[in-house]
């Protein structure tokens, strides 16, 4: 059967998610169960949001808007951009993959930092095999070393990805050293920010989230998602803002009726919900801080966070650690497939949440 194959896909191990909740119930029969492993937000969507899912099921016979004419219009409006500057996906992992098969050709490369999100190097791979993938070390504060990153830049680098704040650490770079960054980077080579966690930063006048960049560096992309603050993670919706002819051009490799009727309606409906938005941020940045002193007070070394989730080291084998964890209901997320392996990654949940994984991680650590 190799044979048959796109060898590149040898290359890769598949992506593992975060376990869901019916796996750990079938597996141990438990009566309580609470994941933290995926990021996702643990407030139930809007009144609004729900109507308008309820709304749409009458129409699910139908094929939705290709275009995702009005979600987009919106979510232009929202951004104070024109309409041809976005461009809608089923989740940010799709427009990766769009950006990847739409600017990456044979013998360049895909440029990052290590300890981030996967789907990058997945996505570079997949594409164009394993020496179309480079990663730079990060610094000593868990973030990305942009000085680093563009010490790496040559005849063959094509796409530069940036998360910000970064998964799985948590950190953020400076508004000033990213605008840096961009202006001297040239022109020829994409440049994407990737900002799923933008609204979970609690001094947003120190982040950067270079919309207003998008018209006069026509490399730059900018990646934002409804999976996280808007709580849409199942419905998959994200989106890119950009030059219009960088989203024109992944445009061409969008598989059409990519977004379904329920997710776009769900998603308009949550743009118009800032109260919502603002909740959970609100929430997240509370019981954050309280998690974070949790872990603190009981030695473990703990990642400062401008997120929904923290990276901490146990100090502990992590599978046997892990292991333990789902025995006693509680699922959250080792790293190693991060490049961290010996980090887990914790959501921010509930304050009941959050006790409770606090006093099962005693548990099983003896403290």
């Amino acid at each position: 059967m190799e044979n048959l194959l796109n060898t590149n896909i040898l290359e890769l191990m598949p992506y593992k998610a975060g376990k869901p909740i019916e796996e750990i119930r079938r597996n141990f029969g438990l009566n309580k169960i609470v994941k933290l492993a995926s990021n996702e937000n643990p407030s139930e969507v809007p009144e609004n949001v729900k109507k308008a899912i309820t709304n749409e099921l009458k129409n699910i016979s139908t094929y939705p808007d290709s275009d995702s004419f009005y979600l987009k219009k919106k979510i232009a409006e929202n951004n104070n951009v024109g309409f041809k500057n976005v461009l809608v996906g089923a989740g940010s992992v799709e427009i990766i993959r769009m950006i990847v098969k739409a600017f990456l050709k044979p013998g360049e490369r895909v440029l990052t930092s290590e300890k981030t999100f996967i789907m990058y190097k997945i996505a570079a791979i997949e594409n164009s095999g394993k020496e179309s993938f480079l990663e730079a070390e990060m610094d000593g504060q868990f973030r990305f070393d942009l000085n680093k990153i563009y010490g790496m830049i040559d005849e063959k680098v094509k796409i530069i990805f940036i998360t910000n704040p970064n998964n799985p650490t948590g950190t953020l770079l400076p508004k000033k050293e990213i605008e840096n960054f961009i202006k001297k980077v040239p022109e020829n080579i994409i440049i994407v920010l990737d900002n799923a966690y933008e609204e979970y930063v609690e001094d947003q006048e120190k982040y950067f989230s270079g919309i207003d960049m998008i018209n006069k560096k026509k490399n730059l992309i900018i990646l934002r998602t409804f999976s996280k603050i808007y709580g849409l993670a199942g419905l998959r919706i994200g989106y890119a803002l950009g030059g219009e002819n960088v989203i024109s051009y992944m445009g061409r490799v969008k598989a059409p009726f990519n977004v379904t009727r329920i997710a776009q309606q769900a998603a308009i409906s949550s743009l118009e919900n800032d109260e919502f938005k603002i909740s959970s941020r609100e929430i997240n940045i509370r019981n954050r801080k309280k998690l974070y002193n949790e872990l603190k007070k009981m030695g473990v070394n703990v990642i400062p966070s401008e997120t929904n989730f923290l990276m901490f080291f146990p100090d502990s084998d992590i599978k046997e650690l892990n292991d333990k964890l789902l025995r006693e209901g509680v699922i959250i997320r080792p790293l190693r497939a991060f490049g961290v392996p010996d980090g887990m990654r914790v959501t921010v949940g509930f304050e009941e949440d959050n006790n409770f994984f606090i006093e099962k991680l005693k548990k099983v650590l003896g403290k």
